[in-house]
């Protein structure tokens, strides 16, 4: 491959991750790798592409693959160049849990006259990528490549190859002779566009199934010896592991045949041909609409008019004897397929295949088991992470809701009436505001850039006055045309631009607005300011009103928008100010580089809350919705206070005003502290030595945990080690991390499975199914086996439970709208696990206590779940994989590893230590002094 492109989205964004992290390679080898303005622009370079013998690749979510429409259509039909090749990944999202729209790309790309191939396995994921090129190279078609979020969100053990380098790269560039450029391929205009759909319908497209079929893309697994079987599965994709999952669970792995497609377009009516002769009726499984089995349905009737096969019976969505077919909406699991199949699997009578049917009732049982626990896990929303300049906008704005519709606020300070504002946005970090305490501030939702879109629509209808919420990376997308496009309609509505100087919503990509590219190679950083600026102004002279400033500077930013929004027209005010995520991950590398220099930090900032002040009356955290506060239990009643481990000391919750007063809350002070020399750290210690070996549960075929937990709380880490360990020890693995919203307070999960062997199975855990339930947060830990969702992980029957029972506070509860108590939890998590095996304490807490700070106590539960036997893992293996998975910080890691083991030997230890401790307070750091200021 020689160019990798695309725009980042959910699920497919850690490519571009994955190219930086390898860039110098990249680099060396000279593969380009650029993250394009927006899909189309993506699609425009795959085209340019094919002017040479390249190998290209665009990578974008499902609602990218509409935006790049245009151009893949366009360059599909002129085809690839001798030699040369396109891939367009798209990454379906099947149950929208990060995608604001149902995702099912494999229609577009039918649309589109492109060939679809969809990979089942991980091995399939890797291997197909180099096969789908070779399928362009031949045929000179573009191929859509479709993977799905619970595929692309995880991973597994594969067997690996030499990397392959292309000759052409931007090292070695060659000279175009334009002479030689065929134009009636790449200029695609009438009349020649319907010579074009000719060649790709009734010449590539069908030299494409010849060459799928020369590679194997499409397999009959598990035919019968002679005769037929009484029924066989039609599947693709990752329903395809999920069908297997299912018959392994039963008892009927390589019993039923299967046609399994790894090219769902075109359908290949030869391999349906030799199918239908070796089963009497065809099942098609495949998750959301019917796509495959129209096709399929098509294929068999063309087939049998042209008196090819006889009579046939297909079902899919719809079952025979009136039972449910596969859903056409969300997605699917292993359960829910199994409970779908079970009527039919046990109404067969095929002497072939060994139906046990106690078997199939007892894995339905386990479903409504699963399905009857009467949990209610409390909601946990995701928020704005702690330091985020959007918290600055959004509080400053929601507390101007209330103050435009005052009537005396307005007379007095606008001499006006009352105003209700109305606001739009669109894609990015900023669609949180959706979620408390800001849900005041997002009325209507539209595609990347569009917001502005939204607002125009409605403009000349209403007298409101109007706020589009856009992001830096968001203006560069697309949003700039909006904005153009107001500018010439005279629209009134105020565009708030959050510039944070990266792509913080799909992992902190670079922008056009920052002097980086995503090789880390120089560019020229385009400002907005001056881009706004140049659309706004006619002969020098402005004619819309434009501001550049920092949200954090609360009392300014309120007086501009209040300004902005009272005039008429378009306004444009640039929220300046870098995310917080990148801002403090530069801040900590300068003070690991202080601290390497001088041996300790001269100087440190927090933000106290004095409980003595505090009223508890809830206004900061109703105001910010920051994670970075928690509430105490105290003496006197429940206390706002901050929790080390999240705040940054961003100083935004220092400036809510209470109420319509202007004054701040005086619980609030900022502390810096001023060290002459390096501090005396005081923790509790604990031997730690001579720890015995654990007498380890093996297992039979297959062993399911599901870690749980919060964003920050190293949930994907310890995924990582369980992995990595696990491949190690022998096993095939396999998993899937559900990190959409980990940076945002929100939940986060993670199923990994170990198999003997290489069967294949999905890599989601069938409910009640996981023999370890990892939970970081109690709550969390109890959201896996709530009915609502699609988790239910966990039974009586097989599963342990291990987890900390510290309570890590929602939004809901920051903000007193609801609550919960850790101990219920703590029951109803034993009640539904093997209450024998449970362990819980506050992990975090002791975290502190011993290592100095809460974060290792992800490490701590690992050991704890380790000592217990819970863990099918020799302990050199997970020392190795934590080694890999863990950076700086690998030692501390270690110890709280082994203080879990003796947790779990002896808990009581560190309840001893804990009564006999005397914590000091901040006042008493002698190794400097501290400043105040409120």
């Amino acid at each position: 491959m020689g160019l990798l492109t695309g725009y980042p989205g959910s699920p497919v964004a850690e490519v571009f991750d994955a190219a930086e992290r390898t860039r110098d390679l990249m680099v060396a080898k000279g593969i380009m790798v650029q993250i394009a303005n927006n899909e189309a622009l993506s699609a425009a370079r795959l085209n340019g592409s094919q002017m040479e013998s390249i190998r290209a690749m665009a990578v974008m979510k499902s609602v990218g693959a509409h935006v790049a429409s245009d151009g893949l259509a366009l360059g599909n039909m002129a085809g690839t160049a001798p030699g040369g090749a396109v891939v367009a990944v798209f990454g379906d999202d099947t149950w929208s849990e990060g995608t604001q729209v149902p995702a099912d790309s494999r229609f577009i790309a039918k649309h589109l006259y492109m060939p679809v191939v969809e990979p089942s396995t991980f091995q399939e994921i890797k291997d197909w990528i180099g096969i789908a090129f070779e399928l362009s190279e031949k045929t000179r078609l573009y191929i859509a490549y479709l993977v799905t979020s619970n595929q692309v969100d995880g991973g597994g053990t594969v067997t690996v190859q030499p990397n392959r380098y292309p000759e052409l790269t931007v090292n070695t560039p060659v000279t175009i002779d334009s002479r030689s450029i065929p134009l009636d391929d790449r200029v695609i205009i009438p009349p020649s566009t319907v010579a074009k759909e000719e060649e790709v319908l009734y010449k590539r497209l069908p030299e494409l199934l010849e060459h799928a079929r020369d590679y194997g893309l499409n397999k009959i697994l598990y035919p019968p010896a002679s005769g037929k079987k009484q029924i066989g599965f039609v599947s693709s994709s990752l329903a395809y592991c999920y069908l297997e999952h299912v018959l392994t669970l039963v008892g009927l792995e390589e019993t039923i045949p299967i046609l399994k497609f790894g090219v769902t377009h075109p359908v290949d009516p030869e391999m349906l041909r030799t199918f239908v002769g070796q089963v009497d009726e065809i099942y098609v499984v495949e998750e959301k609409r019917g796509f495959l089995e129209a096709q399929v349905t098509v294929a068999l009737q063309d087939l049998y008019q042209d008196g090819k096969i006889g009579p046939f019976r297909i079902w899919g969505k719809r079952f025979p004897n009136m039972w449910p077919g596969f859903p056409a909406s969300k997605g699917m699991n292993p359960s829910i397929m199994l409970r779908i199949l079970a009527p039919l699997l046990k109404s067969l009578d095929d002497p072939t295949v060994p139906v046990d049917r106690e078997r199939i009732d007892r894995e339905v049982a386990l479903i409504e088991a699963t399905e009857g626990y009467g949990l209610r896990a409390a909601a946990r929303t995701p928020s704005f992470c702690p330091g985020c300049p959007h918290r600055d906008s959004a509080s400053v704005l929601n507390r101007m809701i209330d103050n435009f519709s005052d009537a005396d606020y307005m007379q007095e300070h606008h001499k006006t009436d009352p105003m209700d504002l109305v606001f739009h946005g669109d894609i990015g970090c900023y669609s949180l505001l959706k979620y408390k305490p800001f849900d005041r501030l997002m009325h209507n939702l539209s595609g990347m850039g569009l917001g502005g879109g939204t607002g125009a629509g409605i403009d000349p209808f209403i007298t409101n006055k109007q706020v589009v919420f856009m992001g830096d990376s968001t203006f560069f997308h697309s949003g700039m045309a909006a904005i153009s496009d107001s500018i010439k309609h005279n629209q009134d509505i105020t565009y708030v631009i959050l510039d944070n100087k990266t792509t913080a919503m799909t992992g902190h990509q670079p922008t056009p607005g920052v002097d980086i590219d995503i090789m880390g190679r120089p560019t020229f950083a385009q400002d907005i300011e001056q881009i706004v600026r140049g659309m706004a102004a006619t002969e020098g002279k402005a004619q819309v009103f434009v501001v550049h400033m920092n949200p954090a500077e609360r009392a300014g930013y309120r007086k501009t928008l209040e300004a902005a929004l009272l005039k008429d027209g378009v306004k444009i005010v640039i929220a300046d100010k870098e995310c917080g995520i990148t801002y403090h991950r530069r801040m900590k590398a300068e003070q690991r580089h202080i601290v390497k220099e001088k041996g300790f930090l001269p100087k440190e900032d927090h933000i106290n809350i004095t409980p003595e002040v505090c009223e508890h009356c809830l206004e900061c955290t109703r105001a910010t919705g920051c994670s970075g506060l928690a509430v105490e239990e105290t003496l006197h009643g429940p206390k706002i206070a901050t929790d080390l481990s999240l705040c940054v000391a961003d100083g935004a919750c220092t400036k809510v005003t209470v109420a319509n007063d202007d004054k701040t809350c005086p619980s609030f002070e900022k502390v810096r502290i001023i060290r002459t020399r390096p501090v005396e750290t005081r923790t509790e210690t604990i031997d730690l030595s001579d720890l015995p070996e654990p007498e380890v549960r093996d297992f039979d075929s297959t062993w399911y945990a599901y870690i749980a937990g919060v964003g920050g709380m190293g949930i994907n880490t310890i995924s990582a080690i369980l992995s990595v360990a696990g491949a190690k020890q022998g096993y095939t693995v396999r998993f899937t991390n559900k990190k959409g919203l980990a940076i945002r307070n929100g939940a986060v999960y993670s199923h990994v499975s170990f198999t003997k062997g290489d069967r294949v199975i999905s890599q989601l855990i069938p409910y009640g199914h996981a023999d370890l339930l990892l939970g970081l947060d109690v709550l969390e830990a109890v959201r896996g086996l709530d009915a609502r969702g699609y988790g239910r992980v966990a039974s009586p029957e097989h599963t342990t439970a291990v987890v900390e029972t510290g309570k890590r506070h929602t939004i809901q509860t920051l903000t007193g709208e609801d609550d919960f108590d850790p101990a219920e939890l703590v029951a109803q998590l034993k009640k539904h696990t093997r209450p024998e095996t449970y362990f819980g304490m506050d992990l975090g807490e002791i975290s502190e206590r011993f290592l100095g700070n809460k974060i290792y106590a992800n490490s701590i539960l690992l050991g704890v779940a380790y000592q217990r036997g819970a863990l099918p893992l020799d302990l050199e293996n997970i020392h190795w994989a934590m080694k890999q998975n863990i950076g700086k910080d690998l030692e501390p890691n270690l110890k709280a590893f082994d203080l879990g083991r003796k947790i779990a030997l002896s808990p009581e230890v560190v309840e001893k230590q804990k009564e006999e401790v005397t914590y000091k307070s901040l006042s008493e750091d002698k190794a400097g002094i501290l400043e105040r200021s409120r």
